[in-house]
Order: structure tokens, then sequence, then C-alpha cells
């Protein structure tokens, strides 16, 4: 009679019980992913407080007032500007389009003599690609109720984990097994500052792109400058969509005056473009990501389709963390030991002459 191997059949059932745990419960986790973001965000600013002896509790409050502040004295000047602007821009955009279309129907006319063609931007697939983002989203948050009440809910978490984080930590520990407990303490760190550091740094440099972008469109006298400036600053968040978007909005804007007035443009948006990644990302976000840019791409376009919005904010810091486990578990061991039983490079040099090494 054989014996069924039930390690492997255990293990089998483990495994197949968590990934249908994920699967059913994968907007909870998105959910408290995003809050552990927004909570490594603020973490350096509780170790702070707590060198002055200030309760987390109450440098959670102090950051949360203080971005409240921000955003509502923003909002309060700019506001109306960005309201007239963006109705304006909503009703003439079908008229600015119609305008490309026939400055590009001219070109498209001058390349068929070579066989050549330019694609004709239309209003409707615009329309498609902002529908099926903005209904991701939703799905992914229950609606836009449930998005309310997930920001909410996102906010209350973060900042408890922020209040409690030594204990939190503690906990989980326990729940590993001894012998890596030192490990997983060791990793924590890096993973959290990589996370945090990213998001800190994005912010930023959001910022300075888009109040770039607006001071520079609004001296070449381009319309919309102040709209498509803070759309590039939100949108500038999640990398490359941000500053792609914008840099059609403003060329379609500036197209309908003049083409000089929007090849000035497209050479605004590529210095811009040129500022944010030999300046400003460098310095404010850094190495915080340590991937590479296809890896960045390839993460947005799958947190984009999965869960719209917030899927693209997550994706690139959950692979972030992805990327620094593997880098402390894996790569680095490996390469440790790699060097340890490699022999010095002028002992290679001895042996490969025939010279004794004693």
């Amino acid at each position: 009679m054989t014996r069924l191997p039930w390690p492997l059949v255990l293990q089998v059932v483990g495994v197949s019980a968590a990934v249908w745990l994920v699967v059913h419960t994968w907007p909870i986790l998105l959910l408290g992913f995003t809050a552990l973001i927004l909570a490594a965000a603020m973490l350096p600013a509780a170790r702070l407080g707590e060198r002055w002896r200030v309760p987390r509790g109450l440098t959670v409050l102090a950051v949360y007032v203080g971005a409240a502040g921000v955003f509502g004295l923003v909002g309060r000047l700019l506001w109306p500007a960005l309201k007239q602007q963006g109705i304006q821009f909503a009703d003439q955009l079908p008229r600015l389009v119609e305008n490309v279309q026939a400055w590009l129907g001219n070109v498209d006319i001058f390349l068929l003599r070579w066989g050549a063609s330019l694609p004709v931007p239309r209003p409707e697939s615009l329309q498609g690609i902002a529908g099926t983002l903005v209904a991701n989203t939703l799905q992914a948050t229950a609606g836009a109720v449930g998005f309310v009440v997930g920001v909410l809910a996102i906010v209350f978490i973060a900042g408890y984990l922020v209040m409690d984080a030594p204990r939190i930590g503690q906990t989980l520990l326990m729940l590993l097994p001894p012998r890596h407990r030192p490990q997983a303490e060791a990793l924590a760190g890096p993973v959290l500052d990589r996370i945090g550091g990213y998001v800190r740094g994005q912010i930023v440099s959001s910022l300075c792109v888009g109040a770039v972008l607006a001071i520079g469109m609004g001296l070449l006298g381009v319309r919309y400058a102040l709209l498509i400036g803070a759309l590039a600053a939100v949108l500038n968040v999640v990398p490359f969509v941000g500053s792609f978007v914008a840099a059609i909005l403003g060329v379609l804007s500036a197209l309908n005056e003049s083409l000089g007035l929007a090849l000035a443009t497209a050479l605004l948006f590529w210095a811009t473009n040129f500022l944010e990644g030999k300046v400003l990302a460098p310095h404010f976000v850094g190495r915080a990501t340590g991937l590479h840019p296809l890896a960045v791409l390839l993460a947005l376009l799958a947190g984009a389709h999965l869960a719209g919005l917030v899927g693209a904010l997550v994706a690139v810091p959950a692979v972030a963390a992805a990327w620094e486990i593997v880098l402390v578990l894996w790569v680095e061991p490996n390469r440790v030991a790699k060097a340890a039983v490699a022999p010095p490079a002028a002992s290679r040099e001895r042996v490969r002459d025939g010279v004794s090494t004693g």
C-alpha cells in the first residue's frame, strides 16, 4: 500500500488556501499596503519627534494638520483659477482636437508622398482610456463611497501604524521562528526606509515639476498653464504618466495658437523632464527604488490594470520593497559567498602562470 506524501499534500493545500485568500481579499490588502506606504513616509518625522520627547500621536496629528492646511491654503489661492481654466479647457477640448486633426491631416498628406502616415488623435480614445482607468479604480475601491471610506481608513490605519510601530513590530517578530527574527528585524528598516524615501522624494519632485511647468508655460503665453501645471504635479506622483499626459495637454493647447509656440512648449517639457531626471529625482528621490526604468514602467502598467490609479500609486513602492527583500535575502549573501570563495586577483595570476602560491 502506497502512503500519501502528507507533508507535500499539506504544503499544496496551504499554498492553494493562501492564493485563494489573496485573490478574494486583495482590495483589503491593497488598502493595508497603501496605509503602510503612508506610515513609512511619516516614520522619520515620528522618530525625530521622539528625540525631542514629542509623542508619536502628536507628531502624526501635526503632520495631518499641516498637510490639510497646505492643501486648504493652496486650494483657496488656486482653486478659483483652476476651476475656471478646467471648465474652459473641457469646453474647448473637442475644438482643440479638431484643429490638431486638421493640422496633422495636412502633414499626413505631405508624408503620404513617401508612404508614411501620422496617427490622428481622437477624443473618444482619450475618454476611453480615462474611463477604463476610473472604472478599475472604482472596482478596486468598491465604488465612489468605498473610495472615500478607503481614504479615511488609510489615514487612520497609517496613523495607528506610526504610533504603535515598535509594539506592532515586536508582535510580528514573535510570530516568526526564533532563528529568523534577527534577519527579519534587520530587513524591516531598509524596506520601510526605501518605501518612505520614495514617497517623500516623489512628492517633492512632483511639486517642483508642476511649479516649473506652470511658470514656464505662463511666461510663454500658453493657455491653461496653471491647470496643466497642477495636473502635471498631481499626476507626476505616478512616474512617466504625469509628464506624458501633461506634455500632450500642453502641446495640444499651444499648437492651437501657433506651431512655434507648440515647439517652445515641447522644448519646455523636455527641459523639465531633463531637470527632473538629472537634478530633482537624484537629489530628492535618489536611489529610493533601485529599479530599472523598464521595471518601473511595467509595474505601473500592471498596477493601473489591476486597480486603476490606486494600483499605479502603490505598484512602484511594492516592487521596490520586494526588490529590497530579494537583495538582502538572496543577492547580497550570494555576492559575499562568491567573494569569500574566489581567490585574490594576485593569487589567480600566479596560478595561471604556473607559480606555486605556497
